[in-house]
């Protein structure tokens, strides 16, 4: 059997561990801050200074480049690609293997498996 360690960089930011759920094979960065109520699954990368806002999912094998913002209330599918600095806004939903380009401001929901770019978010391309 392998064991898959998640790493947390001690600069990161973790709330209350009681309310905070991080799958194995992770890894938190610098200067990230996961509030509370959080659960994050297998295989997920937050670069760094990146924000995760209070009950919040994100599934597993899904990444954010340095200096995502997560609001509350999000839920983020398997596979998501988030890129450099983008926002997502407060109780929206984004779908499996989705990719979110940098500097994108997402406003509301994204389906699965689509790329969206620009503020607001637009989907440009299906996949």
């Amino acid at each position: 059997m392998v064991d898959y360690p998640t790493l947390t960089h001690p600069l990161a930011w973790i709330g209350d561990k009681e309310y905070v759920e991080i799958g194995k094979g992770c890894i938190i960065c610098a200067e990230t801050l996961i509030t509370t109520n959080i659960k994050i699954e297998d295989f997920v990368i937050l670069n760094l200074g990146c924000t995760v806002g209070h009950d919040t999912i994100i599934k597993k094998y899904s990444a954010f480049m340095p200096s995502v913002n997560i609001s509350g209330e999000v839920s983020i599918g398997e596979g998501v690609y988030v890129g450099t600095g983008a926002k997502i806004i407060n109780q929206l939903e984004i779908g499996d293997y989705t990719i979110v380009g940098a500097g994108a401001v997402v406003a509301k929901t994204l389906p699965a498996k689509c790329t969206a770019v620009g503020v607001p978010a637009k989907v440009i391309k299906v996949h």
